[in-house]
């Protein structure tokens, strides 16, 4: 294992490149991507690989072993290392969906144990044979919500950890001492879910291995105390090294999520290329204070990337190159040495989330909801909720003056992943522009769809809430209503995180 990763995820290059991506150094001079990296700093490429991605179209094929191997070779010549990150799918894993691979769709459990032990060798020793045997493999990608749903899926530590194990026994046959084993999880910044995760695993049996993997994402997975908080207890705990598995901030604000101007305000960094190397360099150092030498370095997940023609996503704004490939200030970055910094409290962002310019005030006596602080319990609330283990309940706030009444709010959550809605139907008598709004708080990542939404005659107007536990958010959404009746809520698709509203409100404009 590396002293100290300064790594990047590079999957995404192979298609990149032959889509017409030409990367350029600072200079503007055309350079290959892996040699581009290393003059850098950075010394370790990490790669996905999906079974069988032919499978699913929208893959375009890339992330097979083929392509792996390729890219392989190309950071070998570079002398990196080479992480391979196994998502045990044909397509993308990660804590919203881990959805098995077609070959193994109809698969016992007992087989399906034996395929992933099968594949896991196979793979392996394919590498080998091709002279890019990787020096660290995940087994699974974030899989704090399980593997190979729904036989891996979470709340079932049992059988999950045998098809870890599985994994982790294939690896340790082919690759003995000289191949080190990641256990991959989301939500960096929360130790409370980490914490569940690996005593409840640990408890199954969880074979050992080498490191613990984190995705830390600053807008989704808690601020930068929260994290280097999250990691001094694990190391505590456990006594395993950490790796930051996957990071990344935008340089610029997004129109689809990746990232908008709420989750640059819940980052605590501006998005720009500026900002990009200042996160970079931020949780680079938090890495490198953490005691004993257990904080091993960080991937960034996906740098080399272009904005492509009429397509959003990912690549529109949180790779490491501008728009023409030319690097920009984030590849400076990994020039970072292992403890030429020394981390500082001080150096936190932990900014208090503004409200949106359209935030409207409010009499109780307007709202033309009932029960709306949940004092009688979900009474005129309908309740939807696609499995047994979502768990929504009132949950009481206490604020000054003491001894005030609490502030009820509905906390959501589950153990697995989960749909939720709460809504009711409410009364218009007179038609006109009428405006919804909560106030929300919760946890955030990968898969989190959260939406507060009106609904009349087949129309709806939704707004996306981008959830944050450090400040409740205050969410409106507006649309012209005729009169009648018109149903009013927020609806919940997420892997296992919590969620929790109050303050809802349903009131005229006019």
């Amino acid at each position: 294992m590396l002293d100290f990763y300064k790594g990047m995820d590079l999957s995404f290059v192979p298609e990149f490149e032959e889509r017409g991506m030409v990367i350029r150094d600072f200079d503007k001079t055309p350079v290959e991507a892996v040699e581009l990296a290393a003059r850098y700093g950075v010394n370790a490429v990490r790669l996905r690989l999906w079974n069988e991605p032919s499978n699913v179209p929208e893959s375009g094929g890339y992330c097979d072993l083929a392509h792996t191997i390729a890219m392989a070779k190309r950071i070998k010549a570079q002398k990196l290392q080479f992480m391979l990150d196994f998502h045990y799918s044909d397509w993308w894993a990660d804590p919203g969906k881990q959805t098995k691979p077609k070959a193994w769709e109809k698969l016992s459990f007992e087989e399906l144990v034996q395929a992933v032990y099968d594949y896991t060798k196979e793979t392996l020793l394919a590498l080998r044979s091709a002279d890019v045997m990787p020096d660290m493999v995940q087994i699974g990608n974030e899989i704090r919500s399980g593997l190979l749903f729904p036989d891996g899926e979470a709340p079932d530590f049992t059988s999950m950890t045998k098809l870890v194990n599985a994994g982790i026994q294939a690896a340790r046959e082919v690759g003995g001492d000289g191949l080190d084993i990641m256990i991959h999880l989301d939500q960096g910044g929360r130790y409370f879910y980490l914490k569940e995760w690996f005593d409840k695993a640990f408890a199954a049996g969880l074979a050992d291995f080498d490191a613990i993997g984190l995705s830390y994402y600053p807008f989704w997975h808690g601020n930068f105390l929260d994290l280097k908080e999250t990691m001094e207890l694990l190391v505590k705990d456990y006594h395993k090294p950490i790796i930051i598995a996957e990071t990344a901030h935008a340089w610029h604000i997004g129109e689809d999520g990746f990232i908008d101007a709420v989750q640059e305000r819940i980052a605590g960094v501006e998005a720009t290329p500026e900002g990009q190397r200042r996160v970079l360099e931020l949780v680079m150092d938090i890495c490198a204070s953490l005691p004993e030498h257990m904080g091993r370095g960080i991937f960034y997940w996906e740098p080399f990337c272009i904005p492509m023609e009429g397509e959003g996503g990912w690549a529109a704004n949180m790779g490491l190159l501008a728009p023409d490939g030319t690097a920009m200030e984030g590849v400076r970055a990994f020039a970072f040495e292992r403890r030429a910094k020394e981390y500082h409290e001080g150096r936190v962002c932990q900014p208090k989330l503004e409200t949106k310019e359209q935030q409207l005030a409010l009499a109780d006596s307007d709202n033309l909801l009932q029960n709306p602080g949940w004092e009688e319990g979900l009474e005129h609330w309908q309740i939807e909720r696609d499995a047994d283990t979502v768990i929504a309940a009132r949950h009481p706030e206490f604020v000054d003056p003491f001894p005030a009444p609490p502030v009820n709010a509905l906390r959501v959550e589950s153990a697995k992943n989960f749909t939720f809605c709460v809504s009711q139907q409410a009364k218009i008598d007179k038609a006109g522009q009428y405006g919804l709004r909560v106030h929300y708080k919760g946890a955030d990542t990968t898969g989190v769809d959260v939406r507060l939404f009106l609904e009349q005659g087949g129309q709806r107007t939704e707004a996306v809430i981008h959830p944050t536990e450090h400040d409740w958010q205050e969410i409106v959404v507006q649309m012209q209503l005729s009169e009648g009746p018109v149903l009013a809520g927020v609806k919940i698709t997420a892997p296992p995180v919590y969620g929790m509203m109050k303050n809802f409100a349903l009131f005229s404009l006019e």
